[in-house]
């Protein structure tokens, strides 16, 4: 079952929602050294953004996007003045607080229409729906990240992700794998398949006498012990 902690809904296989979505959201915050906030909503046809750092740049110099020879050819022109003024524009020193977007006639993004009056209605629409989002999802965007990391790390100590409880289900001949911490996944490894680690998506067969280790990981948690079970 899709855990109730987790946003967003199925768009494929047997717990497909019924129901299509209106919009589809997305987030920018950190990239590496850099930090920007920024948040965007879409229906079918228009696209609305929200900078809430409007006076950082378009363009960061991220560290691994610096290793690109792509990136590095167009900081080149862009430093012999041969980009065209579109091009140009992902060197502007800051940002509008909002933007809107017709993806339909202009799929680049080029002409803002958050002044245009006959958009007004799509803007309050979409602005709304922003709002509305980031207050369903308690959008952290704001919260310092000291605060964030004081939050997940109790007095500087980093937690630990728990344990995995391994089961065989010998009527079905398949071993289950189960983590009571909320966002851990699993990882698991026998020395009858492979010595590589898998994830661990479902119940598995496994041969008899099979020695099965598995793991959890939390993001941002150490690692779990090692369960490890001898299958009868």
């Amino acid at each position: 079952s899709i855990p109730s902690y987790m946003q967003g809904q199925a768009f494929l296989g047997k717990q497909k929602s019924r129901t299509p979505r209106p919009y589809i959201y997305a987030a920018r915050d950190r990239m590496d050294s850099e930090y920007d906030m920024v948040r965007a909503v879409k229906d079918k046809r228009y696209k609305y953004i929200r900078n809430y750092q409007p006076q950082k740049p378009m363009m960061q110099n991220i560290e691994y996007r610096l290793n690109m020879d792509l990136m590095n050819e167009i900081l080149k022109l862009e430093k012999e003045s041969k980009l065209n003024d579109v091009q140009r524009l992902w060197f502007k020193k800051s940002k509008p607080v909002e933007e809107l977007y017709d993806t339909e006639m202009d799929p680049w993004e080029l002409n803002n229409l958050i002044d245009n009056p006959t958009h007004k209605n799509k803007l309050m629409e979409l602005r709304n729906a922003h709002e509305a989002w980031a207050r369903d999802t308690h959008d952290l965007g704001f919260t310092p990240e000291k605060e964030l990391f004081v939050s997940m790390w109790p007095n500087g100590v980093q937690p630990q992700t728990k344990n995995v409880t391994i089961e065989f289900d010998r009527a079905a001949n398949k071993v289950i794998l189960r983590c009571d911490e909320i966002g851990a996944s699993i990882a698991f490894k026998t020395n009858h398949t492979s010595t590589e680690w898998q994830l661990y998506t479902k119940p598995f067969n496994v041969q008899p006498k099979s020695e099965v280790i598995a793991v959890a990981i939390r993001y941002g948690f150490k690692q779990s012990g090692e369960s490890m079970l001898v299958v009868p």
